[in-house]
């Protein structure tokens, strides 16, 4: 069906930018019934609701309807086996509290300023309908502990309040998490990690970055989470 006839040689005849300006907004108007149904606009940016597809870790989540891994921001949960290595302390117990917290639950996801790892992975707060912060909840229950890397701190403080909680009280995690297994230990202010002395990474701190600590203890209730590669205490 012809929709418009224009000459574009013609511009002089009276009207004929008027014309011009029609047939580009009939164009237009074909190009969005034809690739946007309804000619809706499409979604833009992370989803800000979402129920969990399924629960892969104790930090991990698939949302329904997304394709990417959900990486619970601020927390870093006991790993799974993988590789032939085992299990670490309470993965599994991890997994089943974040199942059990999240099962069934419209969440809603908040975000930071980095929003995917180097691994593509979705970097999210979850959030329960009653308010309730789903990385702080895991944390509280000593199935997870903080795990900050900046610039996304936004609930830092929340976060190292749990972790504080359950520190105390010896929950999960600090069950074991608090053998000490050094003289004394070096963090860094910049990154937030904690090492042991002699890791090469501890090395490698600016001296303006790097603290002594005598304690895991102390080094946790600061919210320095330890080294993957030296894992103090571990």
């Amino acid at each position: 069906m012809q929709i418009c006839r224009y000459r574009g040689h013609n511009n002089k005849r009276p009207g004929a930018h008027r014309a011009r300006k029609i047939c580009l907004a009939w164009a237009l108007t074909l190009w969005c019934l034809t690739l946007l149904p309804g000619c809706e606009v499409a979604p833009k940016g992370p989803p800000r609701e979402a129920a969990v597809a399924q629960v892969l870790d104790g930090d991990t989540v698939l949302l329904v309807g997304i394709d990417k891994r959900v990486r619970l921001l601020g927390i870093d949960a006991p790993e799974m086996e993988k590789d032939g290595r085992p299990a670490q302390f309470l993965a599994h117990q991890a997994r089943a509290g974040l199942e059990k917290l999240t099962q069934g639950q419209k969440l809603r996801l908040e975000y930071d300023q980095l929003r995917y790892d180097h691994y593509d992975r979705l970097l999210a707060y979850l959030f329960l309908p009653n308010g309730a912060l789903v990385n702080a909840e895991m944390v509280r229950q000593g199935l997870a502990h903080v795990y900050s890397i900046p610039p996304n701190t936004r609930f830092r403080d929340a976060l190292l309040a749990a972790q504080r909680e359950a520190l105390e009280a010896r929950r999960g995690i600090w069950q074991k998490a608090l053998k000490q297994d050094e003289p004394y230990y070096l963090a860094n202010r910049n990154s937030l990690i904690l090492h042991r002395p002699k890791c090469p990474l501890a090395g490698k701190m600016a001296p303006a970055n790097r603290m002594r600590l005598d304690s895991l203890k102390a080094a946790y209730l600061q919210g320095f989470s330890p080294c993957r590669s030296c894992k103090p205490g571990g």
